[in-house]
């Protein structure tokens, strides 16, 4: 599942474009693709040209009800649906999944010398909802607990920061800087993790 990060904003998730090969060739992942963004706004996006929505649609057709989609991959669709309901920013209204109409009975891709971006670079990151058993669950983990370490050692070089400044106002090592700014700084970079539970890291 691609979620608004997957359109580049400033809050983007490290995007990895050299994926290791630990597909299983089940097929599953291109039977059950769904998004962050409810039908209606892919479809804006790609009006507007925006080209992972424009290469997505070329590519996938929204299946017509989630029930439709639950009867081809019914443990990703609720999978899916575990995880959008323990989220605050989605609807599970909302969620549209789609199939890839060149997957073979094989599990294969039928397309593959012309696949889109998102299939080349699927799961993406180590938040991405792929199906239980995916051959990426490994890879993904080591991604979350990479990026767990790294919001980790954000928090812990504030707190250092707050407990060696001088006056409790001032960065005991930048002149001129203040512990505000470090804060600011720091909650920009660890953001993108928030909606995975960064604050209880």
């Amino acid at each position: 599942m691609f979620d608004e990060n997957y359109y580049g904003t400033e809050e983007a998730l490290p995007y990895n474009k050299e994926m290791p090969d630990f597909c299983h060739k089940c097929g599953r992942c291109c039977r059950s693709a769904t998004t962050f963004y409810p039908h209606s706004k892919v479809l804006e996006l790609a009006a507007n040209g925006e080209k992972q929505a424009v290469d997505f649609l070329e590519v996938f057709i929204p299946y017509e009800s989630i029930e439709a989609a639950r009867a081809v991959v019914p443990e990703q669709v609720d999978q899916v649906m575990k995880v959008v309901k323990a989220r605050n920013d989605m609807d599970e209204n909302d969620i549209t999944f789609y199939h890839c109409p060149h997957v073979t009975e094989e599990g294969l891709c039928g397309i593959y010398e012309r696949r889109p971006d998102c299939c080349k670079d699927a799961p993406g990151n180590g938040w991405s909802v792929m199906p239980p058993g995916c051959g990426f669950e490994g890879w993904q983990f080591q991604q979350r607990e990479s990026q767990k370490r790294m919001v980790r050692d954000l928090k812990s070089s504030r707190y250092m920061m707050e407990q060696l400044s001088p006056d409790g106002i001032h960065h005991p090592a930048r002149p001129g800087t203040t512990l505000k700014e470090l804060r600011e700084t720091l909650d920009i970079k660890i953001k993108p993790w928030g909606r995975y539970g960064a604050d209880k890291w």
